[in-house]
Parts: structure tokens; sequence; C-alpha cells
């Protein structure tokens, strides 16, 4: 019984042991800028590869645990790089950005898992280097939109609009110079008949994804800013918003996307017509018959691709989505404008 005792003793311990340890801070030693930053390209390939793994209900979180781990690591290697650099020094800089980076996405992932309160505390760290930053405009405009829908959850909703507009103001700055780059490039899909090397390949990849996501985060920024809006008392703002956002999400039907970017007939539908009743109540009648056209068009439409796509599983043959959603385009288009 003493022997079993002591080793259960020995066993507390050592558990004791390793939860004070993983509490301490960890002395991390420097390293050299060019290590530094294959860490940092490696991390975002691992963080973006874990984040798209769908967990079980058992276990939702289960990577992004892991994903947690790897950015902690990140930001403790880049604040010891930081400290180590001499003062104003380049790698210094690069070093204290790398660590804002790791440290934003720290706090998307801590939102991401509903610890809310950790999130706030990391994102508003990060802010003040990513808004002084060149580069990462992708990440910063989702650090203010995220600090805008924390501050709207806490009901201090002209301190939301305030982060919504900082978001507003990112994205128009940054949309030239990525768009501008982009189109400066081969499209991917040339890139092989361009006889492009492949290292070409992965940038053109690489600039036409930064669009892409940075044209995401602004549709969102549109959504946030139309509710900011009404919960500030301004609701000829948050309408021309909602529109805004609702012509966005319509240009991007057809795509196939199942995320949160993804274009849903019946959800759209449903904004539509609640737009169409604050028009009512404005006695803007022609504005509220179009919302009720787009959203009738959109929803026809939608019914069609349905039926086209039941059908093919009975028969087996490929559904005609791309001629059902463009029809779905120019109906509903035509009412929206």
């Amino acid at each position: 019984l003493w022997a079993t005792t002591a080793r259960s003793a020995d066993a507390v311990c050592c558990w004791r042991m390793r939860a004070g340890f993983l509490k301490e801070d960890t002395v991390t030693e420097a390293v050299s800028p060019a290590v530094l930053a294959t860490q940092y390209a490696e991390a975002l390939r691992e963080s973006e590869r874990l984040r798209a793994i769908v967990e079980p209900d058992s276990e939702p979180f289960r990577s992004r645990y892991e994903e947690r781990s790897l950015l902690r690591r990140l930001s403790q290697q880049a604040k010891a790089n930081a400290a180590a650099a001499p003062e104003g020094s380049e790698e210094g800089d690069r070093a204290r950005f790398i660590e804002a980076a790791a440290t934003a996405m720290l706090g998307a992932n801590f939102m991401d898992t509903e610890e809310t309160g950790q999130a706030r505390g990391l994102l508003d760290k990060s802010l003040p280097v990513l808004s002084a930053a060149g580069e990462a405009d992708t990440l910063a405009i989702d650090t203010l939109n995220r600090l805008g829908v924390l501050a709207a959850n806490r009901e201090e909703h002209q301190l939301s609009l305030q982060l919504l507009q900082r978001a507003l103001n990112r994205y128009e700055s940054a949309r030239q110079a990525v768009l501008g780059h982009v189109d400066a490039l081969t499209p991917a899909a040339a890139a092989t008949e361009a006889g492009l090397v492949e290292a070409g390949q992965a940038a053109a990849n690489a600039a036409v994804r930064e669009a892409r996501v940075m044209e995401d985060l602004h549709t969102l920024t549109g959504f946030y800013l139309a509710q900011a809006y009404g919960n500030c008392g301004q609701p000829a703002e948050s309408a021309r918003w909602c529109l805004r956002t609702m012509r966005r999400q319509l240009r991007a039907r057809g795509t196939g996307r199942a995320d949160e970017h993804g274009f849903k007939p019946h959800e759209w539908a449903r904004n539509a017509a609640s737009l169409s009743s604050y028009f009512c109540a404005e006695r803007h009648f022609a504005a509220a018959q179009a919302c009720l056209n787009a959203a009738d068009a959109v929803l026809r439409a939608n019914r069609r691709v349905e039926k086209a796509r039941l059908a093919a599983v009975i028969t087996a043959e490929p559904a005609p989505e791309a001629a059902g959603e463009r029809e779905a385009g120019a109906g509903a288009g035509a009412a929206s404008e």
C-alpha cells in the first residue's frame, strides 16, 4: 500500500512540475533573422492548414489549440529576437512585427474558440505595430474587424464604429496597391503557359489570394458597419452599408464556396426583404420594390439550381449549376440596380 501511495505521490508531483512549467515563461534564445523569417513563413502555412481542419463535435477546437501552441512559440521567438537586436535596427523592427503578427493571430484564435476575454487583450496589444506597418494589410483589417465586433458585444457602439471605420480606411489605402500587384502578374491559371518558373507561379497565387482575402474582409467590414451605424442611431447609413454589402455578396454568387463568405440565397433574400421594410418606412417605394424583386429573383433562380442538382443526382448527370447561377445573377443584378 505504501509503495502504491508513493508512486501516486510521485505522479502527482511530476504532474505539478509539468503544470508549473507550462505557466512559466520559457527562456528562448535569439536566432538569426533568416531563421526567424523561415519560422514565420512556416508558421503561417501551418496555421492556415490547421484552421481549415473540420473537427468532430466532441473536440471542435482540437486543431485550433494546436495552432495556438504554434503561434505562442513563434511569438516567444520573435520577442527574444527583438530583445537581442540593437535599438532601432532593421532586424529588431522585423522581429517586433512578427511578434505583433503572431499576437494578432493568437487573438483571433482565442476569439474563434470563444475565449473573448483573452482575445481582446491580444488583439489590442498587436494593433499599434500592425497599424504602423506597411504590410500585412489583411491581418490589420481582420484585427480591426474583430475588435469592432468585441466592442459591439460590450455595447461600446461608438468605439465599435471607430474601429470599423479604421478597417475601412486601411482597406481603401491598401486596395490599389494589392490589386495593382495582382494585375502586374500573370494570372495563376496562365502561369504554366507563360513558362514562368515555379516561384513565379507561387507569387502569382499568393497575390491573387491576398486580394481575395482582402475583399472578403472588406465585405465583413461593410456588414459590421451596417450594424454599427444602426446601433449608433444612424439608420440611413446603416441601410446604405447594408445595401452595399448585399451588392458585394451578390457579385460573389456562383463561386461554390461553402465558408462564411459563400453566397447564401435564403439569407440574402431575408436581408433584402428587411431592407425593403426600411425603404417603405422612409417612403422610398421604388427602392423597396427593387429589394423585393431582387429577393424574388434570387430565390427563383436558387430553386431552379436545386431542382437541376436533384435531377442530376437521380440521373447521375452533371447539374447545369453554372447556367442557373448566371440566370440568377442577371435577374437579381438588374433588380438590385
